[in-house]
């Protein structure tokens, strides 16, 4: 294991993922289909009662601190991975021929002491999102898009911050999780630390962003009934933590001291020195949505089959 201020990383031994892929098939193979917005307790009982027999004592204790401790960044390779159908392009695939990946993901959710959510206002309300390159989104910043590039931004920075124990849904997601079904282009997911953005800035610019002055609206995944866009800043501080709510394209000053700040923000975060990950099949990655930033180049996908496909899922 390696960590540093804000990032775990750990690299799971091929013995202890092989035994772990065995006992999730076995416990789902008597199961009925299992789709995770009907029957994601069921998947996440399962998936953390896999992990907790079969992962190493050092990795477990780690995730059960994380969400409580001080990073931001979790990264775990070579957990199990599966056959898959063809990638999903349109968006959406028959959930129950992936309750193996399902009950892996929503168990580390759990064992990471957070729960699951979908919001209604888009991916139709599933808990789980297919990162795909998707033909209807060409041209978007979008996590169906893949012919350009998807600007550092936080998720759903048009609604306010939440407060620990209440219902996660009307607010910005505080966490990210992703599990890479394929990745063969090789697409970095990239991530940078507020604080890292922060120091960057001129005092000024820091003052400036903490301000009520900036619209910030919905992302382009946001399909129907998503809030408007919110007047707010997009600098909060909970505690003596800062917590960010930004997208390029959807946020701007509404006087001239948060433009001039928007502007020294953006020129920050072209500094190219992030953390970026290459996320291979069976790679686990969550990040905090409150204290760091992240990006997706451009890129071209392969044939649609076979192209890049990560699975998200909120959580909080």
């Amino acid at each position: 294991m390696t960590a540093g201020p804000d990032i775990v990383r750990y690299v799971l031994d091929d013995g202890v993922r092989d035994v772990l892929a065995k006992e999730l098939n076995s416990r789902l193979a008597d199961a009925e289909p299992l789709d995770p917005d009907a029957h994601g307790v069921i998947l996440a009982s399962i998936g953390a009662s896999a992990l907790l027999q079969h992962l190493p004592d050092e990795l477990l204790a780690e995730l059960g601190k994380f969400t409580r401790g001080h990073s931001s960044v979790l990264v775990l390779e070579n957990l199990p991975r599966y056959d898959a159908p063809p990638t999903p392009v349109g968006g959406f695939t028959p959930e129950a021929a992936l309750a193996p990946v399902n009950a892996l993901q929503l168990g580390l959710v759990r064992l990471l002491g957070t729960t699951p959510f979908a919001v209604p206002y888009e991916n139709r309300g599933r808990v789980m999102r297919n990162v795909v390159p998707n033909p209807a989104a060409a041209g978007t910043t979008s996590s169906w898009g893949s012919d350009a590039e998807f600007f550092w931004h936080t998720d759903n920075p048009h609604l306010p911050f939440g407060e620990q124990g209440r219902d996660p849904r009307p607010n910005v997601p505080r966490h990210l999780t992703f599990y890479a079904i394929r990745n063969d282009e090789r697409v970095p997911t990239d991530v940078v630390g507020v604080d890292t953005v922060l120091a960057r800035l001129t005092p000024a610019a820091r003052e400036a962003l903490a301000r009520p002055e900036f619209e910030i609206g919905a992302p382009a995944s946001v399909e129907t009934g998503a809030q408007p866009a919110l007047r707010g800043a997009v600098l909060e501080h909970d505690g003596a933590a800062p917590r960010m709510r930004y997208d390029h394209g959807t946020t701007r000053g509404l006087t001239a001291r948060a433009a001039a700040a928007l502007d020294e923000l953006t020129a920050a975060l072209r500094t190219d020195d992030a953390e970026r990950f290459v996320l291979r099949p069976g790679d686990f990655l969550l990040f905090d949505n409150y204290r760091v930033l992240h990006r997706r180049r451009a890129f071209t996908p392969r044939p649609a089959a076979t192209a890049r496909w990560l699975r998200r899922c909120y959580a909080s």
